[in-house]
């Protein structure tokens, strides 16, 4: 086999991996159906969320993650000397990045474009396929400057702002010479020549630069992202440095140190939000929907930034730490691993949850009050929901860190965990469902067994089926356990290992949802409606009755629930007193239970039960 094969099947291998999690995230639309994210499986739109992070941030991904992880692992000098020249490295590099990023591309818009968003306007798809190929063709140039990953993606997140910006500024002057589905034919036409023109510019820049990059010292040099220059006062970074006592203390102004390239993008969010409030850009807090296209250029990056926020609070501390190979002698020092592991878990959560809702919420509060309405663009009834949905978020992707080496293979596996605990539930609750349907809920067996009342629990089963939380938080306690473990031991790049750590969970989250499902959540029992229809039979709108539930048994086709609910029971029926025609049953159940049926043929029935 040839030294270029050898080469080329090794950046296959690297990129394979992350290739299935972006595939995998932008088909979720269609693998979770929304009929079982409206009940509680998944958290509404966090699928097509995922559908959107995998286009406009998997893809840049798969773009840098070739070139990147040679400035991870130290192995840029390495690459460079091969006995071939740069151009021919480069181009064996892009020939197996670009089929990955573009069949990735291809999959997530499809779904994207036919599920998430089937009425956008042609003009905005061919501004997406437009990035698609900018981010290709930038990769390089971004990551040569940034030299790592993270701040290629950096990078990226800001030509994805300003290429929305310019979609929506070039759209207004053509509006006149629509094209097919109303798209401006001019819109196409200068996004198109500008992304090209773009494109090939980087590209050149991008070889121009591999051709000239000299790697000092056989290392892959200073990541610019968490080693750029200081931008805090001296007095507030004087605060973050280690003391000569107080180890807990040091311990957390390691973690925020190690954040800070999250405390530098808050503060662009920040005067970001600033400015839409100042100017009125921000929506009302009941129609914070994105649906013209300058809503979605101005908010639709913002939105992204705080969901990539509230992961990297979760990854960046303990991933960068693994990367850098200073994890292990951490776990030298004088404090127990579980004060290590706790310090950690609270900085992030505390990090994402305030960089990602409670200081950009703070900040539309403030933008408000200048208008005299603090709270004209929140709306706090959200805001319990909110900070629950980015905390699960921030937990997912720290306990993916403790499991996986480095940053960057943490936030891959952030998709993965994602998508199968969600889809452990959907896989629980549909069996659990199938299976009431033949023999009923644990809760309709113990009714009709007990003879109680068929309306207990129906509150505790509503408030179930509209939350989503509940069916969780088995996992999440498991992944607490988990997570301190796996920061423990020694980690690796084995898929294998990531599997094993994720099967529990999955296997944890199916069987208490089917448990849940199956046990009280889906009840298709209805005694009363049955015992109407029975009951009907003997037309009890003109005389009064006396039956048993053998009498009602043998006159209906009953359930076996309802004919062991009405075993020994007996039941008393008069026409209604009232100018609806209709009849009152008074069930007296063997149990000692009475319950009072009341039909009226206009309006309906009504069921209550009472000692």
């Amino acid at each position: 086999m040839s030294a270029r094969m050898v080469r080329i099947k090794k950046e296959m291998r690297a990129l394979f991996g992350p290739w299935c999690a972006v595939v995998i995230a932008g088909a979720l639309p269609v693998i979770m159906p929304h009929s079982y994210t409206a009940v509680g499986v998944m958290p509404a739109g966090l699928a097509e969320s995922l559908s959107f992070l995998s286009f406009f941030f998997g893809v840049p991904l798969l773009a840098t993650l070739s070139l990147g992880d040679e400035f991870r692992y130290g192995t840029l000098s390495l690459w460079l000397a091969q006995p071939s020249s740069r151009l021919q490295l480069w181009g064996e590099k892009m020939s197996v990045m670009c089929p990955a990023a573009l069949s990735a591309a291809l999959v997530s818009g499809v779904v994207m474009f036919s599920f998430t968003w089937p009425h956008t306007r042609l003009a905005y798809k061919i501004a997406a396929a437009a990035y698609v190929i900018v981010t290709m063709a930038s990769a390089t140039l971004w990551t040569l400057t940034t030299k790592s990953t993270l701040g290629s993606l950096a990078l990226d997140a800001g030509i994805l702002f300003l290429g929305a910006l310019f979609s929506r500024g070039v759209e207004a002057p053509f509006r006149s010479s629509p094209l097919l589905d109303g798209s401006p034919a001019g819109t196409i036409t200068v996004i198109l020549a500008f992304g090209i023109c773009f494109a090939a510019l980087t590209l050149w820049l991008g070889a121009r630069k591999l051709a000239r990059f000299q790697a000092t010292g056989g290392s892959s040099g200073e990541d610019l992202l968490m080693a750029g220059p200081s931008v805090m006062p001296e007095v507030l970074a004087g605060w973050f440095r280690s003391r000569p006592s107080g180890a807990s203390l040091n311990l957390i102004r390691k973690e925020f140190r190690l954040l800070r390239p999250l405390w530098l993008t808050e503060l662009l969010v920040l005067l970001y939000v600033a400015f839409l409030a100042t100017f009125r850009l921000l929506p009302a807090p009941s129609k914070w929907e994105l649906r013209t296209g300058l809503e979605w250029a101005l908010l639709g990056p913002l939105l992204s930034v705080c969901v990539a926020m509230a992961g990297l609070a979760g990854i960046l501390s303990l991933g960068e730490e693994r990367s850098s190979g200073t994890q292990a002698w951490q776990m030298t020092l004088p404090v127990s691993a579980r004060r290590q592991w706790l310090i950690k878990l609270v900085v992030a959560m505390f990090s994402g949850l305030a960089c990602a809702v409670v200081f950009p919420v703070l900040a539309m509060i403030a933008g408000g009050a200048v208008f005299g309405s603090p709270l004209m663009y929140v709306n706090a009834h959200s805001l319990p929901d909110v900070l629950i949905m980015f905390g699960v978020l921030t937990f997912a992707c720290f306990w993916c860190a403790c499991a996986a080496n480095g940053t960057v293979r943490a936030a891959i596996s952030v998709v993965p965990v994602t998508a199968a605990i969600p889809f452990a539930s959907f896989a629980g609750l549909w069996l659990g469902e199938e299976l009431a349907q033949f023999t009923g809920t644990l809760k309709d067996f113990m009714v009709s067994s007990l003879r109680l009342s068929p309306l207990a629990l129906t509150t505790i089963s509503d408030f179930a089926r509209s939350t989503a939380l509940w069916l969780f938080i088995p996992a999440m306690l498991l992944g607490l356990i988990q997570s301190y473990r796996l920061f423990r031991t020694e980690p690796d790049d084995s898929v294998l290992r990531m599997l094993r750590s994720i099967l529990p969970l999955a296997a944890v989250t199916m069987l208490w949802s089917f448990s849940a499902s199956a046990g009280f959540l889906y009840s298709r029992w209805e005694p009363f409606a049955e015992t109407r229809q029975a009951l009907d039979q003997f037309h009890p709108a003109t005389a009064k009755l006396e039956l048993t539930g053998e009498d009602l048994a043998r006159s209906s086709s009953f359930t076996a629930l309802t004919r062991r609910w009405l075993r020994g029971a007996r039941i008393a029926v008069a026409p209604a007193h009232s100018h609806l025609p209709g009849y009152l049953a008074t069930i007296h159940l063997a149990s000692g239970l009475e319950c009072r049926l009341r039909v009226t043929h206009h309006g309906g029935t009504a069921a209550s039960c009472g000692n």
